[in-house]
């Protein structure tokens, strides 16, 4: 059902001058127009709206209930016009963002680099941190919105964007694994390996891999930051496993290559966006994750 905005307007005005002749003054259109307008839209709520009177007309119950919705629909339009009138003037504010290393390295901040073209004045604030730190942030408020890996929303917590994206090897250019199409396992056996350290591993899909594989990996460094770990295997030190995210850079450079793993090996890691459940964004910050979704939206591409 879709409610008839030039009916919304006359019902409202036909209410408000008591009679329809009086709205159609008001309005200096013809009367049949308005009332043309108030039975169509009876017709499509299905509903009596109004009784006419002797001097003019009156609401029924659905009637009153249907002025509520238009006038909190006027109020909220009024407000909505303003804020972008703010916007396009100058609005100021601040946008907290908290985000993995992988993410914070390169598509958030395109995200802020897009969306500072067209509200200069925005002030940005950029944790990297690993998803504890991330999401605790979320749940303290220091953050209004969050980007990382294998989170989920909880009772607190609200996913409005959610991809799915492959693990791979990151290998250095020339390295044997690098003319592979797939990698599996025992492909990896024979070279010494790079991982992140238990705190990051048990927050990541990774943590199935080496956890619960009977692969006999050859852990030869452990690694907080991932960008320590692209370092290492820059260097030659040994493989790592990650998604291609946040090495966009290094792949189009060609200092690293990413081979995807084969199907089954472990389930893909999902990258998500989530704010505070329940609450009310203003228009800036509401814009700004429009944006980030858009970016989003080409990482499932």
């Amino acid at each position: 059902m879709v409610l008839i905005k030039t009916g919304l307007i006359y019902f409202d005005r036909a209410i408000r001058e008591g009679s329809i002749r009086k709205a159609a003054e008001s309005l200096n259109i013809a009367s049949s127009a308005v009332n043309r307008q108030l039975l169509q839209l009876e017709d499509e709520l299905d509903v009596q709206l109004f009784v006419r009177m002797p001097r003019g007309i009156r609401p029924t119950a659905a009637g009153e209930a249907l002025l509520g919705y238009i006038r909190r629909w006027k109020r909220e339009s009024v407000t909505l016009r303003h804020e972008m009138l703010r916007l396009r003037g100058g609005e100021r504010g601040l946008i907290r963002i908290a985000a993995a290393e992988s993410l914070a390295d390169d598509l958030v901040p395109r995200t802020i680099a897009r969306y500072q073209q067209r509200y200069p004045l925005i002030e940005f604030s950029l944790l990297a941190a690993d998803n504890h730190r991330v999401k605790a942030e979320l749940l303290s408020k220091d953050a209004d919105v969050i980007c990382a890996f294998d989170l989920t929303g909880t009772a607190r917590t609200a996913t409005v964007a959610h991809v799915q994206t492959p693990i791979g090897v990151i290998v250095p250019p020339g390295h044997p694994l690098a003319e592979l199409e797939r990698v599996t396992l025992p492909d990896c056996i024979p070279h010494a390996v790079v991982t992140p350290n238990d705190d990051w591993l048990k927050q990541s899909v990774l943590f199935d891999l080496f956890d619960m594989s009977d692969v006999p990996f050859r852990r030869v460094a452990t690694v907080e930051r991932i960008d320590t770990l692209k370092r290492l295997v820059r260097a030659g030190v040994g493989i790592a496993f990650l998604s291609r995210i946040g090495l966009e850079r290094e792949l189009a450079a060609g200092e690293l290559c990413w081979i995807p793993l084969a199907d089954g090996i472990v389930r893909p890691a999902g990258v998500s966006i989530l704010l505070q459940r329940g609450r009310v964004l203003p228009i800036y910050l509401s814009s700004f994750v429009d944006m980030l979704k858009e970016e989003f939206g080409e990482l499932a591409e």
